[in-house]
Formats: C-alpha cells, sequence, structure tokens
C-alpha cells in the first residue's frame, strides 16, 4: 500500500527549501506527497519577503486534505501567524501517527521576525502534538530565550535536554558547527529522554539552501515507514548530507545554491 505524507509548509520561489524540497525528498522513499501551502517565501539577492497565505484559504487547504483516509507522517514548516499555529493545532489534535515539526524561525538569507507570542504557542501548543522537532541552534537558543552558545558535548546535551522537556517532545537539535570546534554535530533526545550525538565532519559547500527542510521532510518519509526515530535520524542526517554534496547553483552570479534531494535519481550520464 502506498503510504501518503503531508507537508504544512512554505512555498521556496528558488526551490531550495519549502514545500519544493519536502515534495522532491518524499518522492525519493516512495511516498505519495501531499501539501498545504502556508506562505509564499520570495528569496530575493539580499533577502527574503514572506507573503502569508490568507486565513481562509490555509483552512480550506486543511479542510481539503481530510478527504485522505490516512496520513501516515505529517510535517510541519514555516507558519506565519498565531491564527496558522491554531489551525494546524486543530488538524492535529485527532491525528495518530508521526508528526515532524521544523520551526522555521530563522532564514539563512536574513532574519524571520516572529512575536513572542508566536514561539510561546509552538512551546505550549504545537511541540506537544509532535513526535519530534528539528531545531537549528538559533532557532533552538530563540526558543529556550538562550543567547549563549552551548561549547561542549555535556552543555550541547543538555541545551538539548531542556528544549525537549520545555517542549514535550523528542528533539533532533541541528547543532551545526558552532558548537564543537572543526565538527558538525547534531543530538538527539527520544521519547524516551534518551541522549545521543550524531557528529559528522564538515562539508566545505554553498549549496546548502533547504538541508534544513530536506533533513525533516527526509525524516517524516522514513517515519512513516515505520523506522525508529534514531535510525531515521541518522538515515536522515546522511541523506542531507549528500544532498548537499550534490548541490546545484542556480545562477552564475549567486554563489549560493540549492540541495539536490534527488541525487539519488539522477542519471550519473
Amino acid at each position: 500500500m502506498v503510504k501518503k505524507v503531508l507537508t504544512i509548509a512554505g512555498s521556496d520561489s528558488l526551490s531550495g527549501g519549502g514545500l519544493q524540497a519536502d515534495l522532491a525528498t518524499f518522492a525519493t522513499q516512495g511516498v505519495a506527497g501531499f501539501s498545504v501551502i502556508s506562505s509564499l517565501a520570495i528569496i530575493e539577492k539580499d533577502g527574503v519577503r514572506i507573503k502569508p497565505v490568507d486565513q481562509s484559504t490555509f483552512d480550506a487547504q486543511l479542510a481539503s486534505v481530510g478527504q485522505v483516509d490516512h496520513f501516515d507522517a505529517i510535517k510541519v514548516g514555516l507558519l506565519c501567524s498565531l491564527e496558522q499555529i491554531h489551525s494546524v493545532v486543530r488538524f492535529l489534535k485527532d491525528y495518530i501517527g508521526p508528526v515532524v515539526v521544523d520551526p522555521v524561525l530563522f532564514f539563512k538569507e536574513g532574519n524571520l521576525t516572529l512575536e513572542r507570542s508566536i514561539i510561546k504557542a509552538y512551546i505550549e501548543q504545537l511541540f506537544p502534538l509532535a513526535t519530534v522537532a528539528t531545531p537549528n541552534l538559533r532557532e533552538a537558543m530563540s526558543l529556550l530565550g538562550e543567547d549563549e552558545i552551548p561549547k561542549s558535548k555535556g552543555a550541547a546535551l543538555n541545551f538539548t535536554k531542556q528544549l525537549s522537556l520545555s517542549a514535550r517532545c523528542a528533539i533532533l537539535f541541528k547543532a551545526g558547527d558552532e558548537v564543537l570546534v572543526d565538527q558538525f554535530v547534531d543530538l538527539l533526545i527520544d521519547e524516551e529522554g534518551h541522549p545521543a550525538v550524531i557528529r559528522h565532519k564538515l562539508i566545505q559547500s554553498d549549496y546548502r539552501d533547504g538541508a534544513g527542510c530536506t533533513l525533516a521532510a527526509m525524516l517524516t518519509a522514513r517515519l512513516a515507514q515505520n523506522e525508529e526515530l534514531k535510525d531515521a535520524a541518522k538515515t536522515s542526517i546522511d541523506f542531507a548530507r549528500q544532498s548537499i554534496l550534490h548541490g546545484y547553483t542556480i545562477s552564475s552570479d549567486r554563489e549560493e545554491g540549492n540541495v539536490f534531494p534527488n541525487w539519488s535519481l539522477a542519471n550519473d550520464d
């Protein structure tokens, strides 16, 4: 039987991240992808403009995907307002299955300004409905209200555990290269509070746009196929790294480029 997965996310005009990266990633795993668009992310040379979908249209999309008998997993990405969060919370309350929340609070191209009330809604309303949340370093610091980067393995694990306790869900903390010197590290606190540190070598690449979305989408697809969280996290991290290594430029005028989730399907010839 075909596995069905849903992404609730923004649309990326340059296809680096957002629902474009999600659906591309889902396709590599042989699952059927469905989508609800929260916003239009217009990527410009000097930043990002976010145009939220009006609330009635957003709610109508959620009602529309209610026609699907069951989703095997759901990914929640960029949400732009308290109203969108409240709609998603209502949508998820009766859902039984894996939920991955990727709290898109900051973009690499620039800051996405969010009110503290939105951070609070993530912590108190949305995360408790999730199986796992996947914040990066800046997002995790914002969610915890911290302004100091954890600079050791012990401090990073404690930081992740605090966030898991606050969010009441598992946390895959995409710490990156600012926590441990000369290492890229991700930290996992699973559903039972067990910790895991996943270290990997630094990748020298300018093609990273969409890496976080791709990782979270892969995690969603693997959980939809009943993979254990720790194994799914490792698979997803490896997949995102390969997507970076196979990344591509979108223009000779830009140094940075997109990750390529479909690398495993590409014809090397």
